[in-house]
């Protein structure tokens, strides 16, 4: 079976979804031993040695990757932006419930969506905003304005998407001509050295309980990142992004088997209304 470019894409990103699920499960069982910096150093070393081979097969071109030039400061920001999202991104999860939580980092394709026009100069199609909006439809339908005040922990997750967007952007960029395994690497390399000194002010020492968790986190960390640098390549970032979406479903399952967080009848409906606007956007830019 042909597919389409923009079809892989689709598909290289609903894989990277599944994978960053996973990982929120994992981060979220952890967050009761581990602090959130010590998290993200623990998963990126852990990548990094998932992907020791092949940087000693490209470490000349790895160096070059963090040479102060364009494409260096261009790296960098994506390093940064991914940093800022990440360590939101475990600070909230270990303090709201899962599926709150990610309905609120739905505002990353928004972000993701308004910076793609922006930046990349994107021609941000009719089926891409109606994806956009009416995924964000489904997330109103589950927070239901009003209902509560927000709390901090929303605003650090609303830092956190904008985090996330601005290294989802950036990876675009370097896919246009870098391989994928340098964006990898270079990404676990900075978010170690970013995350190296919080990490030793506040050590936790992991229980041996935790080993297997902490591998888990670590690997599907690896996978995402690989599967989204891969689905950037072949699709605009426009496409790809509105597919953050298929994460709320997924972790909203997830929690409900691994923490009893039973989802209420809006986040099945707002649910509901997400996985429609993401099927149809692609169906329509997938070209089936």
């Amino acid at each position: 079976m042909n597919l389409t470019p923009v079809m892989q894409g689709l598909l290289w990103m609903t894989a990277s979804t599944a994978s960053f699920s996973a990982m929120i499960i994992a981060v979220r069982y952890l967050s009761d031993t581990i602090p959130p910096f010590e998290q993200v150093f623990l998963r990126s070393v852990i990548s990094l040695a998932i992907g020791l081979p092949m940087v000693l097969r490209v470490w000349r071109e790895t160096v070059h990757t963090f040479r102060p030039n364009a494409l260096g400061r261009l790296y960098g920001a994506r390093a940064l932006g991914t940093f800022i999202g990440v360590s939101a991104w475990f600070f909230a999860i270990a303090e709201l419930p899962l599926a709150e939580a990610v309905a609120l980092h739905f505002t990353l394709p928004i972000f993701g969506l308004i910076l793609s026009a922006v930046i990349l100069r994107e021609q941000i199609t009719q089926p891409r905003w109606m994806a956009v909006v009416i995924g964000f439809v489904g997330v109103l339908i589950i927070l239901r304005p009003g209902a509560e005040a927000i709390n901090i922990m929303a605003l650090v997750v609303f830092l956190s998407a904008a985090g996330y967007a601005s290294g989802d952007i950036s990876t675009k960029l370097l896919s246009r001509t870098e391989p994928v395994r340098l964006i990898v690497v270079n990404l676990n390399i900075y978010l170690i050295v970013f995350s190296a000194i919080p990490t030793a002010m506040n050590w936790h020492t992991p229980p041996a309980s935790d080993i297997p968790l902490i591998l888990v986190m670590g690997v599907t960390a690896w996978t995402a990142h690989m599967c989204l640098a891969q689905a950037m390549k072949r699709a605009d970032a426009s496409v790809i992004i509105p597919m953050e979406f298929i994460r709320l479903p997924l972790t909203a399952v997830a929690a409900y088997i691994f923490f009893a967080e039973v989802p209420g009848v809006w986040t099945i409906i707002g649910a509901a209304v997400i996985f429609i606007g993401t099927w149809q956007l692609a169906k329509r830019e997938g070209g089936h």
